[in-house]
């Protein structure tokens, strides 16, 4: 998931989801991303839920996840057979949140 706003730009990948209380936590995955904890209440969900129900885009996009996944399984047998080593530097660049 990417969050892009004129305050940050920040790539973040879940790592794991819990329940505290009547709050979800989803926390990002330590070794991908910035430690990152979101809280998400129910009526959070139910806003979300709400949107996601009437927007014609959430709809195409749900309907187009198998075309999604079967170019990305395409692409990874592509790479695999390529091989994993490039001369290229910036593949073994990590990623920096601050760049």
């Amino acid at each position: 998931m990417k969050v892009v706003s004129k305050l940050v730009d920040l790539e973040l990948h879940i790592g794991h989801i819990k329940k505290n209380g009547d709050h979800l936590l989803v926390y990002s995955d330590p070794e991908r991303s910035m430690p990152t904890t979101i809280h998400i209440d129910a009526q959070d969900v139910f806003s979300i839920i709400k949107v996601l129900i009437s927007s014609v885009g959430f709809w195409k996009f749900l309907i187009s996840i198998p075309w999604l996944l079967i170019g990305f399984e395409k692409k990874q047998r592509k790479s695999s057979k390529i091989g994993t080593k490039t001369n290229d530097p910036t593949t073994d660049k990590k990623w920096d949140p601050w760049e």
